[in-house]
């Protein structure tokens, strides 16, 4: 059960950074201003390749962007997302293996090394402060400290972010999903949690897949009664309020927040056959029924859905 929560988090955090616009704003609002100044945000672009290695995945998830510099000197801005429960102090020595793994692998293919700018976005509960290398080695003193290297790194611990602070990014739509991430690390109970995030989408909003992402975590990390959670969409507009008010119908169904028939896959058919008619897409499916894309797919086949 913890390892599904990490896991939604995980995937809602890729998906909220999937977007250059949503992901720049999210830069231009949390990076050290001095960062700022050196890199030209507008170039920002996603890369598809993955930098972690194969003995860090249980450690990292990551997002890398390039981006070039105010010179137009290409770099990579990457994001790895910590989303294990509980703060590790051996953070900063993965992060630098990380680093140099990569750096290797590039040496042996023969690729022009960039600087790497590791971003950790702490989304767990506990309080975390920004780790230190040098913090590991309390006994060491004097001209011994200038053995330990510094591995240079943005902390972001999603808790200590301001309601207010999140409210003004630039991207309506990503300051939603960072709030609902911020809510959603203690389970959403009340009301109010929910207007505040859903007040910071835009005025005008078309149904789309990533709001319908939203739309699924928020579910997901909520314990609200259906009569409060359909007064607190009173301030979506209205073309996406009967899409929402679906989407939590699905999910009430399939019983993933009421414990109802957790498992059963006849269950998980009629709410994926139902999705389908409603015009939810087959990752969403997936995400909603907890069954894998390859899954979903199989079941719409036999059932002679296209």
């Amino acid at each position: 059960m913890q390892n599904n929560i990490h896991n939604l988090h995980d995937k809602f955090v890729k998906a909220s950074f999937s977007d250059v616009d949503r992901a720049a704003s999210f830069f231009e609002r949390f990076l050290p201003e001095e960062l700022q100044q050196s890199l030209n945000l507008k170039t920002l672009k996603p890369i598809q390749e993955s930098y972690i290695q194969a003995d860090l995945n249980e450690h990292f998830s990551d997002i890398v962007f390039e981006v070039k510099t105010t010179d137009d000197n290409p770099i990579d801005l990457v994001l790895l997302s910590e989303h294990k429960s509980a703060p590790d102090k051996h953070v900063l020595v993965q992060v630098g293996h990380y680093i140099f793994s990569h750096w290797v692998k590039c040496i042996n293919e023969k690729n022009e090394l960039k600087v790497i700018i590791p971003l950790i976005y702490y989304q767990g509960k506990k309080k975390w402060e920004k780790p230190i290398l040098s913090n590991l080695f309390p006994m060491v003193e004097g001209s011994l400290n200038q053995y330990i290297p510094a591995i240079n790194h943005i902390f972001i611990a999603l808790s200590t972010l301001s309601d207010e602070n999140i409210s003004q990014i630039r991207n309506r739509l990503m300051a939603a999903a960072v709030l609902a991430q911020k809510k959603g690390i203690n389970i959403i109970k009340l009301t109010e949690e929910l207007i505040k995030i859903f007040k910071l989408l835009p005025a005008e909003i078309e149904p789309g897949n990533f709001l319908q992402q939203m739309f699924v975590y928020i579910i997901q990390v909520s314990e609200i009664p259906r009569p409060e959670f359909k007064k607190a969409i009173e301030t979506i507009p209205a073309i996406v309020k009967s899409n929402i008010m679906t989407t939590y119908a699905q999910i009430k169904e399939e019983g993933k927040l009421e414990g109802k028939q957790e498992g059963k896959l006849e269950g998980k058919i009629e709410v994926i056959l139902n999705g389908l008619k409603n015009g939810l897409d087959v990752d969403l499916l997936a995400n909603i029924t907890g069954l894998s894309v390859l899954e979903v797919e199989k079941i719409i086949k036999e059932q002679g859905q296209k």
